[in-house]
């Protein structure tokens, strides 16, 4: 599906005209009015505002916030994760708390030195985790992505994944970047196969859809790839 994904963009990139740069050319991730808070009480080893968080994104279908939401707070978790731990001592089966302690595995492992090795063994634990949130939310898939991506997956697992995430959601951000930065580390002459693909998902999304934003990720990802398959940039 994503080798058929860019054999459609290479085609529609050369018959449609060159699209506006979006006038947003920085995103900035400063913690927001709704993030702070959460992070303040995880800081006190309380999860009540972090879980109420994600659960209203949940609710509302908020799938770009709740990706971001998600990765910051994973990140704080590497250093003090009381929090999560208390919250999934009490919730176990809990998706927001399922999602942020799967986040929270894969950036611990991504430095790693035997970052594929560790990632291929809880590939099967995420996957089963992204099952477990049910048909709507794609954000646990991007992290299954992410996954999949530091593990060097093949092609086919990688789409298998894919799929499933844009099913869910298909302009959702993190996940056209998590594809994007797969390719551009697996291929390392698929420059312009990766802004085709960047151009034909912001050219299909809504006006104010963050995955508008794409082409600028992707020339960043072409500048920065490898062309190893080791996955340079981390996920987030």
């Amino acid at each position: 599906m994503l080798r058929a994904f860019l054999r459609t963009a290479a085609a529609r990139a050369r018959s449609r005209p060159p699209r506006p740069a979006p006038d947003d050319d920085v995103l900035l991730d400063a913690p927001d009015d709704r993030l702070a808070p959460a992070l303040v009480a995880a800081a006190r080893g309380e999860h009540g505002a972090a879980a109420a968080l994600l659960a209203g994104t949940r609710a509302n279908a908020e799938w770009d916030h709740r990706d971001r939401y998600a990765t910051r707070l994973a990140a704080f978790a590497r250093s003090r994760a009381e929090w999560l731990d208390a919250w999934r001592a009490t919730a176990p089966d809990d998706p927001d708390a399922l999602l942020v302690a799967a986040r929270l595995t894969v950036h611990r492992h991504w430095d790693s030195p035997a970052r594929a090795e560790l990632l291929r063994e809880v590939i099967p634990s995420v996957v089963a985790a992204a099952e477990a949130a049910g048909p709507v939310d794609p954000v646990p898939w991007r992290t299954a992505l992410d996954a999949a991506r530091g593990a060097r997956a093949p092609h086919t697992e990688f789409e298998r994944l894919w799929e499933q995430a844009v099913r869910r959601s298909p302009h959702h951000y993190g996940s056209h970047v998590a594809a994007l930065e797969y390719l551009a580390d697996a291929s390392p002459g698929a420059h312009g196969e990766c802004l085709d693909f960047a151009e034909t998902a912001a050219q299909d999304a809504p006006e104010d859809a963050l995955v508008r934003a794409l082409p600028l990720r992707a020339a960043f990802a072409c500048l920065t790839a490898t062309g190893t398959g080791t996955g340079t940039s981390a996920p987030g």
